[in-house]
């Protein structure tokens, strides 16, 4: 319980003492301190770290959510709150941070990541605890694969989803023939074990694979191999600002044009910092400012609206994933008709977002709380054919969310009951 909170005990204990004169007035000013109690959101967000842009994009789109939601009235007649720290790409720091705001200021829910390194101890934690934990942006199979929590939802797209949506692309177009490049990081070598399940399903064969060491900024080795082997691709799982030094060396000596380059996913955020020479290649993408589907542009205006000034002003896919998040938690709490943590979660489960700015809905799946979503293919557009800085990137095609989406008898998820799972809030 928050300091200050009135409970129903100290209520009635204080209207007995204070006599029947007072019992009157005394139910309706803690009915209305109640009200006036604020829902506490834990946002995990990095401001430092390899995910430092992407994290901020992130806490943008969920700023903008809870804004809007109080705007109207907050959420069950409470003004809702975000309580944030930075969780620096490190999965200690975060789990030291999401541990403080959960003991000490008493949050109601939390939501974020990036690093899917830091997206699974903090939904252990969460589990511990029995907070709702809504994972905006990590992609790693295994957070809602073997390492699954009922408590906790992610909603960005897996790798297994990206690696379905950019493998029949890449054979048919691009060649059959890929290096792998990975990320020595749980993402990273769960993102290439997703491309060699694809590369089975197309056909393709491996041309080997190359190791990306965490906090690598020397790329030369690995170029130089990718030079000798002539791969006709190279799929390059390889994130935050590990990618970008690596792209940035890849162009400077020319590696860019020794193969077809490959990046899923890809993040707004590192494609904007190295500019438009540098944002070679093909990429996937959950989301993108320059979609027209239902409700996309009038989103687009709002939010740039809000952060007009900020080091993005437009949303992104890491923004439009943090804003949903924050959005269906919050609608899903009004639905509930309570912060209890059993009701937020049956609320979430099997829930379908229609109004997601896609052209077909998403669904938070039941079995294993991934948001089930479609995906876009895209490339780095030439800087001759932008219309402003922000314009990088040209979408090629999309999928339906029924053609990447992993099948429910390929899941290794096994959700805790909600009867194991301890009770938090209400």
């Amino acid at each position: 319980m928050r300091p200050g909170t009135v409970t129903r005990r100290t209520f009635v204990k204080g209207g007995l003492a204070a006599g029947a004169g007072v019992a009157f007035v005394g139910p309706w000013r803690w009915a209305r301190a109640q009200a006036l109690t604020p829902m506490l959101i834990g946002l995990t967000c990095d401001a430092t770290g390899a995910f430092a842009d992407s994290g901020q994009a992130d806490r943008r789109g969920m700023i903008l959510a809870i804004e809007e939601a109080n705007a109207k009235g907050g959420v069950l007649g409470r003004p809702v709150e975000p309580r944030w720290e930075d969780t620096a790409t490190d999965a200690a720091v975060a789990v030291r941070v999401a541990q403080r705001m959960i003991e000490r200021d008493r949050i109601d829910f939390m939501i974020g990541a990036l690093s899917s390194g830091v997206a699974a101890p903090l939904s252990e934690l969460a589990q511990r605890h029995g907070i709702v934990y809504c994972n905006s942006n990590s992609s790693s199979d295994s957070v809602t694969n073997e390492k699954c929590r009922r408590t906790s939802f992610a909603f960005d797209a897996n790798n297994a989803m990206f690696a379905a949506a950019l493998g029949p692309l890449v054979a048919k177009s691009l060649g059959k023939r890929w290096l792998l490049l990975t990320h020595d990081s749980a993402w990273g070598k769960s993102a290439t074990a997703a491309a060699r399940q694809a590369m089975k399903q197309v056909g393709a064969e491996e041309a080997g694979e190359l190791l990306v060491p965490r906090g690598a900024r020397d790329f030369s080795a690995q170029l130089l191999r990718i030079r000798s082997v002539k791969p006709p691709v190279v799929l390059a799982n390889v994130a935050g600002i590990e990618q970008t030094a690596l792209r940035e060396q890849a162009s400077d000596l020319g590696s860019d044009k020794d193969a077809h380059w490959v990046f899923p996913p890809q993040d707004y955020p590192d494609l904007l910092a190295l500019g438009a020479k540098k944002a070679f290649g093909y990429f996937t993408t959950t989301w993108h400012y320059t979609l027209t589907d239902p409700g996309a542009q009038d989103f687009v205006q709002r939010f740039r609206t809000r952060w007009a000034g900020a080091p993005i002003e437009v949303p992104d896919n890491v923004s439009c994933n943090g804003y949903l998040a924050a959005r269906e938690l919050l609608r899903a709490v009004e639905r509930a008709g309570t912060t209890r943590s059993h009701d937020v979660i049956k609320q979430l489960e099997g829930h379908v977002i229609q109004d997601n700015f896609r052209k077909h809905p998403s669904v938070i799946r039941e079995w294993d709380h991934l948001v089930g979503q479609m995906l876009y293919l895209a490339k780095g557009k030439k800087p001759s054919d932008m219309k402003d800085k922000y314009d990088l990137l040209e979408l090629i095609a999309d999928v339906p969310p029924e053609q990447v989406s992993p099948p429910r008898d390929a899941s290794k998820c096994k959700m805790q009951p909600l009867s194991d799972t301890p009770v938090y809030g209400g």
